[in-house]
């Protein structure tokens, strides 16, 4: 298995565990002042230009430092901060963790897109700053988030989950429940959410969850619940495949599932092609790698072809 499988293998592994947020970014000085003037917008207006070319890592570096400018004209918008935070993500998970020299800009990175969502959060949900610095529980510190905040919160719980792997098993492990609560947290206000983004965390949650039995009939269900309500995104299948498929031993599902996302055609979901693009490649990996899941007969019957 290369180096680069063998991080992804552990980060599915344990990602449901959770992870936890440092205390740093809001109860200190929670928006950093201005430090520039000028017309903000036109900065956001050439970030969201060069988002839209995001397949190429240049332009999700453009689109970074153009919404980054915008920002030290009005650090206040959450909204710039949530597209900030969501680019560090991309370009943390699907660009920098596949160059095995660049693993401490990716832990980095992520905990950029971490900051800027939690800003965005604390700023939309004004009563999370003030439980969550009195070391309320977390989930009554998020509880009077609304709709308005989801996106926040769902891009804050998504890098915080990279990010705590990154630190390692014990930060993991100590703030599993943080994650979860934001997850449920998405799922009562927006469950449709990036395309029904809970159930696909729902779905590795329950693979690990009675801690390494899990439940399958709950990960199953969950992961039906997300792939059913949005079969364009490319990432739940890979998931339930590696997670899914490969702890209950069904090669068949597997395979099906693999082929699926290797043979989808970008264009008929243009708007996710650069997301896909990278899952595409995520799912051959895993293709190639499928004999250290499962026998090579059992492969083969299921359609495989190392």
């Amino acid at each position: 298995m290369t180096r680069k499988m063998t991080l992804l293998t552990l980060a599915f592994a344990l990602f449901a565990a959770g992870c936890g947020t440092t205390r740093q970014n809001v109860c200190g000085q929670l928006v950093p002042n201005a430090t520039a003037q000028g017309n903000a917008a036109e900065h956001v207006a050439a970030g969201d230009a060069a988002w839209k070319e995001r397949k190429d890592i240049t332009w999700i570096k453009k689109a970074i430092e153009s919404w980054n400018k915008a920002l030290a004209i009005t650090p206040k918008d959450a909204e710039t901060r949530v597209k900030l935070s969501r680019a560090y993500y991309l370009l943390a998970d699907g660009h920098l963790r596949m160059d095995d020299e660049k693993d401490e800009e990716m832990k980095a990175t992520f905990r950029k897109g971490m900051k800027e969502a939690e800003i965005a959060f604390a700023l939309k949900v004004p009563k999370y700053r003030k439980d969550f610095c009195a070391e309320k529980p977390f989930a009554e510190s998020i509880s009077t988030a609304d709709a308005t905040a989801v996106p926040a919160m769902y891009w804050f719980a998504t890098n915080l989950g990279k990010w705590g792997l990154e630190e390692g098993l014990t930060t993991i492990l100590k703030y599993k429940d943080d994650i979860k609560a934001m997850m449920d947290r998405v799922e009562s206000l927006q469950p449709t959410y990036f395309y029904y983004a809970p159930y696909r965390y729902f779905g590795v949650y329950w693979t690990k969850i009675p801690v390494f039995r899990g439940d399958e009939a709950k990960s199953k269900a969950a992961f039906e619940k997300s792939i059913k309500g949005a079969p364009q995104y490319l990432a739940t299948k890979v998931l339930m495949a590696h997670r899914f498929a490969a702890k209950w031993k069904d090669p068949a599902l597997f395979v099906k599932l693999l082929k699926e996302v290797i043979e989808f055609d970008l264009t008929t979901a243009p708007e996710l092609a650069p997301e896909n693009a990278i899952e595409q490649k995520k799912a051959k990996d895993l293709w190639e790698d499928a004999d250290t899941y499962f026998s090579e007969d059992d492969l083969k019957a299921a359609g495989w072809k190392g």
